[in-house]
């Protein structure tokens, strides 16, 4: 069946037991996603290490529905089988030659459906449908999985062009057509590029004719759009083919070549032969092409991608030691703000407390508190999740797919890789924490609603122990003062006037930040403002700062308006209390929301 040709591997080697052993858990690696690849789920992969000039480097064997790739080719350099991991995204990007050869062949697993061959149509027309096939299965590969366009561009750079160059000089219109269809082809099938390919279409170009190198684009564009099987429609576009090549009987066609129709080896007459222009075409391209390759899978670097990298690190750096600094200002303010005794926060005249006294609460505040510890429960809860496992052994559902596969396996002595049995286990979901903090406005803007945020401070510190959780609040004028302390709800309403005529908002959001943890990223954190917004222009600068390393830390800013005129900060979601009745509840509403998307 169609084969991928060897570009002149090493010579076979003798291997010990753990080299072995290494191979054999190398192919067993790719055999687990060959039918990802393939669209299947019936595909077996093997793998052989035949270093011999003329080995081929992969095929595909329609009758064993199985894939066989040539480890010695696929890790010519040398490379360890224990380091190549096709399992995972990094690993595939590392070794993205071998990927790609197991995808190549995957692809025609999943759109080669041919029957026998009409031996009439005579061995030229068979050969040029088998050699316009291998662009039409890379394409409809490209189409299901475009993903995998690095891997079948590394290997048709790494593998196919130099196989051009060390098979033939492609002095004669078929090689030349051959080198056209797998090269350029590659190009309108969307592996390889026209930059890449142009000394090689150049040198087609001198060989067949600008005329002739148009109608077999035309040609194997058509077989791009055929459907997967139509083989009577590949086989009427191979004998237009044939004809504009000019190969009309056998012995028009190369000495040498693989099932595939690509050039296999090089024959007495190209050896004799002194030119070489489209072999060293296609070694300058395929030089070209696989160090583009190795650029965009990362094996070398690229400078600008070097550059680019550097300045991202660069700017990570930076952001980490300002969020670092920024943390410990929260840490300090926070300190300063909720100590025993704290100072006063400014060193100017001492400004008048806040705190006008204390009340027990009213039958309605506490009944308020339980309806918001029993929302918040219900938004914390998380169901537990249920795994699905697989297992080689009893106990769980027989998955009678991978029964057969695992039969098909044993049968042929290859390793069994498959794990039939299915069960769900149940895991506990870990409940996100909740931290509530409110900064309150406390110029004499706000006098008239201090009550109900006095309120509204004890009902949220009770509401959220229910919950394991913090909350914490503070008054900000002239200095900053809590009214509750986090994660220690007070037994009585502490209630405040205000009267200040400054606004500390940055210390205030600051100290709350210290002691809740807001940016730590875990679980529903929210951060309540309640004010107009008439600040002075140094504290609203400070604010707008905060306020976007919160919200970037992935904390619900939200400020209340109490006043349609309020200048909220950028970022911080707006809430409109058209009455002082309506904050505990758009405040619950609010926390409840966040804590659903934690």
């Amino acid at each position: 069946m169609t084969s991928i040709p060897a570009a002149s591997p090493a010579p076979h080697e003798e291997v010990d037991a753990d080299l072995a052993d290494a191979r054999e858990a190398l192919a067993r690696r790719l055999g687990s996603i060959i039918n990802t690849l393939a669209d299947r789920d019936d595909v077996l992969l093997t793998m052989v290490w035949d270093g011999a000039p003329t080995a081929d480097a992969a095929w595909f064997d329609p009758r064993l529905i199985k894939v066989t790739v040539n480890g010695a080719v696929a890790l010519k350099d040398g490379v360890h089988p224990d380091h190549v991991d096709p399992l995972s995204i990094s690993g595939r990007l590392r070794h993205p030659v071998i990927v790609g050869m197991s995808a190549h062949e995957a692809a025609h697993a999943r759109s080669t459906r041919w029957g026998e061959w009409d031996t009439s149509a005579g061995r030229a027309v068979i050969r040029a449908a088998v050699l316009l096939e291998e662009p039409r299965i890379e394409a409809r590969h490209l189409q299901e999985r475009p993903q995998d366009r690095v891997f079948l561009r590394a290997c048709a750079s790494n593998i196919v062009l130099p196989a051009q160059d060390s098979a033939s000089s492609l002095y004669d219109r078929w090689r030349a057509a051959a080198g056209a269809a797998l090269i350029l082809g590659r190009v309108d099938a969307g592996v390889l590029t026209e930059t890449e390919v142009q000394p090689v279409s150049t040198a087609v170009e001198d060989v067949l004719g600008p005329a002739d190198l148009a109608a077999l684009r035309a040609l194997w564009q058509e077989v791009l759009t055929l459907d997967d099987g139509d083989q009577p429609g590949l086989l009427d576009v191979a004998r237009r083919w044939v004809e504009v090549v000019g190969a009309d009987d056998d012995a028009d066609l190369p000495g040498a070549g693989c099932a595939s129709g690509e050039p296999h080896a090089r024959s007495a007459a190209d050896d004799a032969d002194g030119s070489d222009t489209i072999g060293a075409a296609v070694a300058a391209v395929a030089e070209a092409a696989s160090v583009q390759a190795q650029i965009s899978t990362g094996a070398l670097p690229d400078p600008e991608q070097e550059r680019r990298a550097e300045e991202e690190a660069a700017r990570r750096q930076q952001e980490r030691r300002a969020e670092a600094s920024a943390q410990q200002n929260a840490q300090r303010a926070a300190r300063r703000v909720f100590a025993p005794a704290p100072a006063p926060s400014s060193r100017r005249a001492r400004p008048q407390h806040p705190v006008s006294g204390h009340r027990a609460p009213t039958p309605v505040e506490r009944a308020a508190a339980r309806r918001l510890g029993t929302a918040l429960a219900k938004a914390r809860f998380r169901e537990p999740a249920r795994v699905r496992v697989a297992s080689a052994l009893p106990p769980g559902r027989l998955s009678g797919r991978d029964a057969m596969l695992g039969a098909a396996q044993r049968s042929l002595g290859m390793p069994v890789t498959v794990r039939p049995f299915r069960s769900r286990k149940r895991t506990l979901s870990p409940e996100p924490p909740v931290a509530v903090g409110v900064a309150v406005d406390v110029s004499g803007s706000m006098g008239a609603y201090t009550s109900i945020i006095a309120s509204t401070a004890w009902t949220f510190a009770h509401g959220t122990r229910e919950v394991a959780g913090k909350a914490a609040t503070v008054a900000f004028g002239t200095a900053v003062t809590p009214i509750v302390s986090p994660g220690q709800p007070p037994s009585q309403v502490t209630e405040f006037h205000a009267n200040d005529g400054n606004h500390r908002f940055t210390e205030a959001a600051n100290a709350l930040d210290g002691a809740l943890g807001l940016a730590r990223r875990e679980g529903a954190r929210v951060l309540v403002i309640v004010s107009d917004g008439h600040w002075e222009p140094e504290e609203r600068i400070g604010g707008e700062r905060l306020v976007r390393r919160l919200i970037r830390a992935g904390v619900h800013v939200l400020w209340f308006c109490l006043d349609p005129g309020s200048n909220v900060l950028p970022g911080a979601h707006r809430v409109d209390i058209s009455q002082v009745s309506e904050i505990p509840g758009a405040l619950s509403s609010a926390l409840v929301s966040a804590l659903r998307e934690a």
